[in-house]
């Protein structure tokens, strides 16, 4: 049996390539990269060098782009560094000089959800909606806050509000399924995305099917940890046929390379060789896959 991590690694080469940073070219500095601000802001931030996050975050809000995510992300490394006083007073500051500002309301918002404030926090994530009734983040967050205090049915009212007004939002449906297992109902979550995929309703079932896959994909890793190759097959069938119903291609190509290698790995390599080929009528350049049916071929 492969080694857990082993199997992860094989899985993450498998997803289709992405242009990153740590992708760049070894001679070029970081400040060489053509980024965007926020893409150097955010990247900072998850290296966790948040002073340089926030400068930047700071000088594009200087530029006069104001949105939910630098907020957030602003936030986050705020609280990171353990300085929400600081926070409170940059954010209100900017509030006192962006009045119509949707974004900074719901900002402070997440600020005093972090703090524990929550009547605080409910008053800016209702200033948010008044301003802007499409502010998404704001819904969400409120939902969250709301779920916080059991008020169930109120949080899935509003976070289903975030979803509709941005259903690309991945982040918005996690929550979601979060409050219903809260509330013990967690199939109402998998409920949802067979009706709005019997109602062809395409975003609705995209965001549903991504987060029930990656659901189950946690849930794979895990029985494979315990030995349990039959159920990580299982999983990953049920993640590859999610994919397949919301027409996520992209989606298939590291579901069908995880079957072909637990299949291998269970005895059946003539089941794992098919999964390999199918990998293959996708993504023709697929390293990982090309290398699996390598052996086949000479063999003919």
């Amino acid at each position: 049996m492969l080694h857990l991590s082993a199997f992860i690694v094989a899985i993450i080469l498998s997803l289709p390539l992405a242009s990153t940073p740590s992708q760049a070219q070894t001679h070029l500095g970081f400040e060489d990269i053509p980024l965007s601000l926020k893409a150097k802001g955010d990247f900072y931030l998850s290296q966790g060098k948040y002073k340089k996050s926030l400068d930047i975050y700071k000088k594009i809000l200087q530029d006069g782009v104001d949105s939910n995510s630098i907020f957030r992300n602003m936030v986050r490394a705020w609280n990171a560094m353990k300085a929400l006083d600081e926070a409170e007073k940059y954010l209100t500051a900017y509030r006192w000089a962006h009045e119509k500002s949707s974004a900074v309301n719901y900002a402070l918002g997440y600020l005093y959800y972090l703090k524990n404030e929550d009547i605080k926090a409910e008053k800016q994530f209702n200033s948010a909606i008044e301003l802007d009734s499409k502010n998404s983040w704001a819904w969400n967050n409120w939902a969250a806050l709301l779920a916080k205090g059991k008020h169930f049915q109120q949080a899935v009212e509003k976070v289903k509000i975030a979803i509709r007004t941005n259903p690309e939002k991945m982040m918005f449906f996690l929550n979601l399924k979060k409050i219903y297992a809260q509330m013990g109902e967690v199939q109402r979550f998998e409920e949802e995305y067979h009706q709005a995929l019997k109602e062809g309703q395409k975003d609705m079932s995209w965001g549903y099917g991504k987060t029930l896959a990656r659901s189950m994909r946690q849930k794979s890793f895990l029985a494979y940890s315990k030995n349990d190759i039959a159920g990580a097959i299982a999983g990953f069938e049920k993640i590859l046929g999610i994919y397949q119903n919301i027409g996520d291609t992209k989606g298939q190509v590291p579901a069908l390379f995880s079957l072909g290698l637990l299949f291998e790995e269970n005895g059946d390599a003539h089941k794992g060789q098919e999964f390999y080929r199918q990998v293959l009528a996708i993504n023709p350049e697929h390293i990982q896959a090309k290398e699996k049916v390598k052996p086949l071929k000479e063999k003919e």
